[in-house]
């Protein structure tokens, strides 16, 4: 009778044991799924701010070129002193025109703010996405650390060198606003 009790009793905390270490290691899984979705967003932010920024600078491009042609044609035109100074002036308007037109179709308005304002945009979303994954990782991290902190659990962790994850802070530079002026400055 005591052979049957003393097999139940191990049987129980081989149970207990086996059941202890599934539950840390899908815990540990838990936090390194969690990291892996927070450094996707982590790269989406470093690729779509270069992105985001030099299609900015293409787009500011082609409108300071509209700008630009169209200032030069009028410039042309009002500094013209004589008669074959205006003629070729308002001929190269003409030869141009349509080209300008076709210009100012594609761009209805010139977008300067409206670029800006989508990158400005763009970051905040990426930043939101990255808030969330942090706080989905360190809550997955906070329940394993958790877990492995805790009586009896603390002994089979240490038994199976199950240690404490570090909990994500972005670092101080992190923690400052983006300096867009400078990425276009690049």
């Amino acid at each position: 009778m005591n052979n049957l009790i003393i097999g139940i009793i191990a049987a129980v905390i081989i149970l207990y044991l086996i059941i202890s270490y599934n539950r840390m290691k899908k815990l540990v899984v838990n936090v390194e799924n969690s990291f892996a979705n927070l450094d996707v967003f982590l790269m989406k932010r470093v690729d779509q701010l270069d992105n985001l920024i030099q299609t900015a600078r293409v787009a500011t491009d082609k409108e300071m070129e509209m700008i630009e042609n169209v200032t030069g044609l009028r410039s042309g035109i009002v500094n013209a002193h004589n008669m074959d100074e205006k003629i070729e002036a308002h001929n190269n308007l003409e030869r141009q025109l349509p080209q300008v037109m076709l210009t100012f179709e594609r761009y209805p308005e010139v977008k300067f703010n409206e670029n800006y304002l989508h990158i400005q945009r763009s970051i905040n979303e990426i930043e939101e996405q990255i808030q969330a994954a942090r706080r989905n990782f360190n809550s997955h991290t906070a329940k394993y650390n958790k877990a492995i902190a805790v009586f009896p659990q603390s002994i089979i962790a240490s038994v199976f060198r199950f240690t404490k994850k570090p909990m994500f802070e972005a670092p101080p530079e992190k923690r400052e606003n983006v300096d867009v002026k400078a990425l276009f400055n690049r």
